[in-house]
């Protein structure tokens, strides 16, 4: 099945459990080719390597295609499960020891980062226009889409202030419990290809975000204090 989705602090967010495997199902909306780069904690799910957001190897999706990533690329013939585990033993912190720095700082967050060729996606809507109908505003539903337009400009400046806040990432390093682990080897056979790509997330505020963790347990209060039922008035 799939994992439910929620919302923490305006960002999409799943909570893991201990030793679950997991894969990344990639769905490519556009009608042309298009390439991936999907890190998990950071770490480039081909290369095994850090990755900036342009720069690492990526997964090819033909046109309005999915893939299921299911694990990190060992070989031209194999993967590694993913599945989730303390931070201390994921991929991430294992590898740090080869980057003598600490991988894992980035543990809890999935991203994607889609590229494809300009005029590859021009050339297709050259040859397959699209037609798109706009019917002329009437007195009463341009006035009312005004008054809306307005309403908004005025929330939108009433909670400038609280902006920031919700822009705020899920969990901070210190905090966060979960990370990706490398488990059994499968079978996955890959093989390079040619693509030449100009356009698409190369801004981390344009990629497809994912962030987990572990579910929060409350701490115990060794002292919860005593009190009496509140009186209603008689």
């Amino acid at each position: 099945g799939f994992k439910l989705e929620q919302k923490r602090n305006g960002h999409s967010f799943v909570t893991a459990e201990k030793g679950e495997r997991y894969a990344i199902r990639l769905h490519n909306p556009l009608p042309v080719r298009v390439a991936v780069n999907l890190t998990v904690d950071g770490i480039n799910t081909i290369t095994g390597k850090p990755s900036g957001i342009s720069d690492g190897s990526k997964w090819m999706i033909n046109p309005h295609s999915y893939i299921t990533i299911r694990g990190w690329q060992v070989d031209g013939k194999s993967s590694r499960r993913f599945f989730f585990t303390d931070k201390p033993k994921s991929y991430a912190d294992w590898r740090s020891k080869d980057f003598d720095k600490d991988l894992s700082l980035n543990c809890g967050v999935i991203g994607a980062a889609f590229f494809w060729n300009k005029k590859e996606l021009q050339r297709y809507y050259d040859n397959h226009p699209t037609y798109v109908y706009t019917p002329k505003p009437t007195r009463f539903s341009y006035g009312l889409g005004s008054s809306c337009e307005k309403k908004a400009t005025r929330k939108n400046k009433a909670s400038g202030k609280s902006r920031s806040k919700l822009e705020e990432e899920p969990g901070q390093a210190d905090d966060q419990q979960a990370g990706t682990g490398m488990g059994e080897k499968e079978s996955h056979p890959v093989h390079h290809v040619k693509f030449k790509y100009d356009t698409g997330m190369y801004k981390v505020s344009q990629a497809v975000l994912i962030y987990y963790d572990f579910p929060t347990t409350p701490s115990p209060n060794p002292f919860p204090g005593i009190s009496y039922a509140p009186e209603m008035p008689y």
